[in-house]
């Protein structure tokens, strides 16, 4: 195998994250960040954007805005959840929020995690990086007990 194809296939395993942010600079450097960190990264910058992305790239999590004009995040929740994809797609939401009644709803709806802006960016890397362990774990549990 050649070099340029050992990195396809590196890039390959790379878990996609899928960022869905409005704000331009931030959702860039959520992006630019994973990608320095190893992963791969997509922004969507609407809920409407995040969904056809979802169905399109299907990404190991997404990292969710709450508020967004046109489709905010607790319906992009809703609708991950109403169709079953929620279980199989982790979602950390990052908002200003600060409101236990949202942290709750964007839980009771599926939310893995949940971050208040504003945050490090570090911080937001150990939170994508514990979910995709954990949902690792659980695919596993599930494929070993079957």
């Amino acid at each position: 195998m050649s070099g340029s194809d050992t990195t396809l296939v590196a890039r390959a395993r790379r878990p996609l994250i899928l960022v869905v942010e409005d704000d331009p600079d931030l959702g860039d450097a959520i992006v630019a960040f994973l990608k320095d960190e190893g992963l791969e990264a997509k922004l969507a910058r609407d809920g409407d954007q995040a969904m056809r992305l979802v169905d399109q790239l299907r990404p190991a999590a997404m990292i969710l805005d709450l508020m967004m004009p046109r489709r905010d995040g607790f319906s992009v929740l809703r609708e991950l959840r109403a169709d079953g994809r929620i279980a199989t797609l982790p979602v950390i939401v990052v908002t200003a929020i600060f409101g236990l009644s949202e942290r709750l709803y964007a839980t009771e709806l599926g939310a893995a995690d949940y971050v208040t802006k504003p945050f490090e960016l570090d911080e937001l890397l150990e939170r994508v990086r514990n979910v995709l362990a954990s949902h690792a774990d659980d695919r596993e549990r599930t494929e070993s007990a079957s």
